[in-house]
């Protein structure tokens, strides 16, 4: 793409970290963006946000054009995940320990195990706690990778807070929240977080397999 108008270098450097591409109307697809940065392609309805990482690909609208642009049609929307849906067990263990946690909140990771190759549910350190709130580590072990950050609101309905904002302003990964744990009938809220930008997206059970 012609980047000879940016005469001013921070326009460069934005550019250079964030491109923005057209889809192809003809000739070949694009290439797969680097891994763990973002770009954006605008396709002949609109424009959509591309990522990937170890673990995750993504793919999903930002705005939709109001006219037919002289672009290409985007391929599949979604979130899909590199090694496959998440064994169930995990989502099991997730939903028993919200409830053994209730009314306080509880955080847990979904990683991916690079030396076992598979999945796990990995407790991060937490910092304090309470029926309100919850402050946590989220380093990994150099052998895990993120693929979900969750979290409970302990007796309260599942949302994103202010708080969670903040703790979510950086990194690519599904975000999660559990609430009204000990109800009986517990509350889901799912966010991807791609680099400091929210999007909606399935609700992140979805990602676990119906067995196992």
């Amino acid at each position: 793409m012609m980047t000879s108008y940016l005469t001013d270098q921070r326009d460069q450097i934005v550019f250079g970290e964030t491109p923005t591409l057209i889809q192809p109307l003809h000739g070949e697809e694009l290439p797969k963006p680097e891994t763990g940065k973002h770009r954006f392609v605008i396709a002949g309805d609109g424009v959509y946000i591309e990522a990937i990482n170890p673990v995750l690909e993504v793919r999903l609208p930002v705005a939709k054009s109001s006219i037919k642009l002289p672009y290409g049609r985007i391929g599949t929307v979604g979130v899909r995940l590199a090694y496959g849906q998440i064994p169930k067990r995990i989502l099991q263990d997730v939903c028993e320990k919200t409830f053994l946690c209730a009314p306080n909140e509880w955080a847990g990771l979904v990683v991916w195990d690079k030396i076992r190759k598979e999945y796990s549910l990995y407790e991060p350190d937490v910092i304090s706690f309470s029926a309100g709130h919850i402050s946590y580590l989220n380093v990994l072990p150099d052998e895990y990778e993120l693929v979900m950050d969750l979290h409970s609101h302990g007796n309260m309905p599942a949302f994103f807070s202010k708080a969670d904002d903040k703790s979510d302003i950086g990194g690519f990964y599904i975000a999660g929240v559990v609430g009204n744990c000990n109800s009986g009938e517990p509350t889901f809220a799912t966010r991807i977080v791609v680099n400091g930008h929210f999007f909606e997206c399935r609700d992140f059970r979805k990602f676990f397999s119906s067995a196992g």
